[in-house]
């Protein structure tokens, strides 16, 4: 186990904190990602001239 605090006991917190919210990303970041997709094209307007605006997927992968 990496250390990251000096106090053991917050040290563990974080790692149980960062497994925690690993497992959550491996299970529902599809779902996230997928209605992030559909509610782009409601809410962004994307012009032809601009890179800005781009589908959230594309920088994720």
């Amino acid at each position: 186990m990496k250390k990251y605090y000096e106090d053991a006991k917050y040290n563990a917190a974080f790692v149980r904190c960062v497994d925690v919210m690993s497992r959550m990303l491996q299970k529902y970041g599809h779902q996230v990602l997928d209605k992030l997709e559909q509610d782009a094209p409601q809410k962004v307007e994307h012009s032809e001239e601009s890179n800005q605006a781009q589908p959230l997927t594309d920088k994720a992968a």
